[in-house]
């Protein structure tokens, strides 16, 4: 999962696409989960080992939001070359995990040990 900040100043992704040949001509499709606001930017990339980074920077003030989740797809041309979801936060610290479901999942311990079950 990708992790975004909610400003536009740029920002620096970095990918392990499906196809390498060239970095030039990519395009760079965010997606709002659950609205389906999108902005499609051209990205500067830069080979980096095995990575792709990609410097991007997203114009519209207010579209990528705190706590908002996204779908990330990179294009040259038509072609599909990574996909993947985006967090947007302005909080960041290392040693905390982010997770989509938190709090939505409890573990039950009682009862036989090799029978646990998680209910939803």
């Amino acid at each position: 999962m990708v992790r975004l900040t909610p400003t536009t100043s740029s920002q620096t992704i970095s990918v392990v696409p499906r196809l390498k040949t060239a970095t030039t001509g990519l395009t760079l499709k965010l997606t709002r989960d659950g609205t389906n606001q999108s902005q499609t930017i051209t990205v500067n990339a830069v080979e980096n080992n095995n990575f792709i980074n990609l410097d991007c920077i997203f114009s519209t003030t207010g579209f990528l939001v705190d706590n908002g989740m996204y779908y990330l797809e990179l294009y040259k041309g038509s072609t599909l070359w990574f996909r993947d979801k985006a967090y947007c936060t302005d909080s960041y610290d290392a040693d905390q995990k982010y997770t989509i479901n938190d709090g939505q999942y409890k573990e039950s311990d009682s009862g036989d040990s090799n029978q646990q079950y998680i209910f939803v």
